[in-house]
């Protein structure tokens, strides 16, 4: 007996076939389905409401994240668009088309479309309810149609042995069969489907990628979005611990990619973030020789819609050259905005690659500033760990560091000691400037303040403090007349540094200043995410 999950499934499928097709095309899908299932499931529900083919394959494609298990394994479903934008620059990839300009270019002209429909493989080893094996089909025979006026059951079979995927869950794969089978139903027609559950069934397989050793298969191209549990708390225990287990599929898929293969991947923002991800950043980077890395904050905006997750997306070629880093810069959005996200990908070759993090930078500017922070010898932390004038720093961030003079008690905030009251004052304003929140942007998890970050961003020894004990004063003072009692368990007030932004940017202009910023770089950092720093929404016009 199927589980209710993929019950609920069948009972939509099964209401959406009554309403569409006649009793002669349903006794031929019903046979197709059957096979698939290696069973006939009699005690279906039929569903009252009307339903579209669209509206069906959305309901699909959500219905195992429903599912509590689902959540416990840390699998969610991934938006569409993202799956598409994965899937197009991967394909571009493969083909060798892909550059560091045209990331944002979702088609594929150009691409050699027999080879790439009929004998590129495409492998997604944690597939769940299908999203990406399905995107990967609709992409295939888009190019098919666009090339044939006719398009074959032979040449349909022929597509659906490249696409390959797996699960750990049986009633997953089911579901994705089930799906693959309404689309090419939807697009051809009931002949077109006949023996197509044979063809399917040889082309996925359902085990623990997590924990099973790589088998012998190599793929063109492998995706996907794994899941996200950390090591402690998975259910999986794999047999090589990176911390999260995520970080094993990204083996393991490296592994039996052929050569020139190519991975793209959605995974936790980690993978470029943190010392503990090394170990991972360090075995790929052995295997996959070219990589580009997209990151994406989860506010005001997330690239999923059911939970706040920090992400990067990767996208990796197994080839024998020197290693090649390519980064965007942390991409900020609100939700009207999405539409937009893709189409405006930037990215530039990453030269700071560092053994503990991969800055996230951007653009040529990004590039530029960092490498003027990194031409000074002295670490901050070296100011802050004296024995003289306290700063006191909140170590969990957003979009403004907030660091004060006068004490501030909670769990979240750390005293550090500097050696008087103008490096304290320095420091403070340091800490609150545009400069050090875009450094910190960059290298960090973009929610903790860690040792790294402070060892990281360097200072000049010619520090004129007479500024710097202006601004201190004058923010310190700004903030309290601004702050609002919330009176929550974590705080009694909280501080408005958008509400400071006056003195804050009097602040960037003396720091950006010293560090040797051009004007253009200047108003680059003062205005890097600015609008949605300042909060307000899409029609805001902050700038």
């Amino acid at each position: 007996m199927a589980n209710k999950m993929l019950l609920n499934a069948l009972s939509i499928v099964d209401s959406y076939l009554i309403q569409n097709y006649s009793k002669s095309d349903l006794k031929v899908i019903r046979e197709e389905v059957a096979c698939i299932l290696h069973k006939t499931e009699k005690s279906l529900d039929i569903c009252n409401e009307i339903y579209s083919y669209e509206t069906v394959q959305e309901i699909l494609s959500n219905i195992n994240e429903r599912e509590d298990i689902r959540k416990s394994r840390g699998v969610y479903y991934t938006p569409t668009d993202l799956v598409r934008f994965i899937l197009f620059n991967s394909a571009k990839m493969v083909c060798g088309k892909l550059k560091s300009n045209n990331l944002h270019v979702l088609d594929l002209n150009g691409i050699p479309y027999n080879s790439f429909c009929f004998e590129k493989t495409i492998f997604d080893p944690t597939c769940g309810a299908g999203v990406f094996v399905l995107e990967t089909l609709e992409m295939k025979l888009d190019l098919l149609d666009l090339h044939y006026t006719e398009i074959s059951k032979g040449k349909i079979h022929k597509v659906v042995k490249t696409i390959r995927g797996n699960d750990v869950n049986e009633d997953s794969i089911k579901l994705t069969k089930i799906r693959l089978l309404l689309c090419i139903l939807h697009r051809y027609g009931v002949s077109k489907i006949k023996g197509l559950a044979k063809i399917m069934d040889p082309c996925f397989t359902c085990y623990d990628f997590v924990i099973s050793k790589p088998n012998n298969n190599r793929y063109d191209i492998i995706v996907g979005n794994p899941p996200y549990v950390e090591d402690s708390k998975s259910l999986s225990v794999p047999p090589v611990k990176y911390g999260n287990i995520y970080a094993n599929v990204l083996d393991n898929a490296a592994f039996q990619l052929k050569e020139g293969g190519v991975m793209g991947f959605v995974i936790p923002l980690s993978y470029e973030s943190t010392p503990r991800m090394k170990k991972i950043r360090d075995k790929l980077s052995s295997r996959i020789t070219e990589q580009y890395i997209l990151s994406y904050s989860d506010r005001p905006d997330c690239l999923f819609s059911s939970v706040h997750q920090k992400l990067c997306v990767i996208f990796g070629r197994n080839i024998d050259k020197e290693q090649t880093v390519y980064t965007s810069n942390y991409r900020y959005w609100y939700k009207e905005e999405r539409e937009e996200l893709f189409h405006s990908t930037e990215v530039v070759k990453n030269k700071f690659v560092e053994s503990d993090f991969i800055p996230k930078l951007g653009t040529r500017t990004d590039s530029n500033v960092y490498k003027k922070i990194q031409t000074y010898k002295t670490d901050l932390i070296n100011l802050l760990e004296n024995n003289g004038c306290s700063v006191f720093l909140n170590m969990r961030a957003a979009f403004w560091i907030k660091a004060f003079l006068s004490q501030h008690s909670g769990s979240e905030y750390k005293e550090f000691k500097c050696k008087n009251q103008e490096y304290a004052n320095f420091c403070m304003c340091l800490l609150n400037s545009s400069l050090f929140w875009w450094y910190w942007i960059c290298i960090s998890d973009c929610w903790h303040i860690t040792r790294k970050e402070l060892i990281g961003f360097k200072v000049p020894e010619e520090i004129d403090f007479t500024i710097t004990n202006r601004l201190a004063n004058l923010l310190e003072n700004k903030l309290e007349d601004t702050k609002v009692f919330v009176g929550t368990k974590q705080t009694e007030y909280e501080y408005k540094h958008k509400e400071c932004v006056d003195v804050i940017h009097e602040i960037d202009d003396f720091i950006n200043g010293l560090y040797g910023l051009t004007d253009e770089e200047s108003i680059y950092i003062k205005n890097f995410s600015y609008r949605y720093r300042i909060g307000g929404g899409a029609d805001s016009g902050c700038n």
